[in-house]
């Protein structure tokens, strides 16, 4: 379905017993800890849910999103520069890349 908007694209996670939507575009990185995920906004304060990174990724789009760590997942359109195992997204954070993702990573930075 060509037709879909992607400006507005969307996922859901539970957090806090409801249902909340995320608009893709607002997402700045996805940081996984113990047995939650922390998604981070460009806009607004991280949200907290009880899910795996193996499970937000399979929502994700994966022409969108990227793992880049074990602990991290970021939108491929925030990729500032990669440099030293780091990633700069274009927020001005900085991520590290594990040695399992680096050559992926480059191998995506070449297209």
């Amino acid at each position: 379905n060509n037709m879909k908007d992607e400006s507005n694209e969307s996922i859901f996670v539970r957090s806090e017993y409801k249902l909340v939507r995320i608009p893709l575009n607002d997402i700045e990185y996805i940081e996984g800890l113990e047995d939650y995920i922390k998604i981070h906004f460009t806009n607004a304060k991280p949200l907290l849910t009880l899910m795996t990174m193996k499970g937000i990724l399979e929502k994700l789009p994966p022409e969108k999103f990227t793992r880049i760590h074990r602990s991290y997942i970021i939108p491929l359109n925030r990729i500032q520069s990669f440099v030293n195992k780091k990633i700069l997204l274009n927020t001005g954070k900085e991520l590290p890349v594990s040695n399992s993702y680096i050559e992926f990573i480059n191998n995506m930075m070449k297209k």
